[in-house]
């Protein structure tokens, strides 16, 4: 583990290590930028082989996916006993799924998209840059109660 300046102990993930994070999860945010503005969603996604899979619907998504920007996508977690959490971000380029030259994975109910209506369109980010990190969580006692700054605001 390396320290930062704040002298928690933070460990930066290899590449093998982010993959097997992005593999253990099926809910991740999905960041793009929307003429210029950034939005961020929730997606259920699955990974095959080196790219990431997810359904959408027609709209603001969709339309910056296909773009051709590069987006973003992130991923974090706890261990069981919420003791270590951890944070992986995948950056590529998306594109509509191709099945002439893609293979299609294994349905898996878990990784099916959980918002309502038709999510017609399969799209597929294969990373050109893959990072994270892993460190141990704060106990709760530095942290909780939250503090209520609406007195200061007025």
């Amino acid at each position: 583990m390396s320290d930062s300046h704040t002298g928690s102990q933070t460990e930066i993930l290899d590449a093998d290590e982010c993959w097997r994070y992005l593999r253990s999860s099926y809910v991740g945010r999905l960041a793009v930028i929307n003429g210029s503005v950034p939005e961020i969603f929730p997606v259920n996604f699955t990974v095959a082989g080196g790219m990431l899979l997810f359904r959408t619907a027609p709209g603001t998504k969709l339309r910056a996916l296909l773009t051709g920007a590069v987006a973003a996508f992130e991923v974090d977690g706890l261990n069981p006993y919420a003791t270590e959490a951890w944070s992986v971000v995948a950056k590529g380029r998306p594109e509509p799924f191709d099945e002439s030259r893609m293979q299609l994975p294994v349905p898996d109910a878990d990784r099916e998209p959980w918002a309502p209506g038709s999510k017609e369109h399969l799209v597929t980010i294969t990373p050109t840059e893959v990072s994270g990190r892993r460190f141990a969580v704060t106990p709760r006692s530095r942290w909780w109660p939250p503090v209520d700054f609406s007195a200061d605001w007025l």
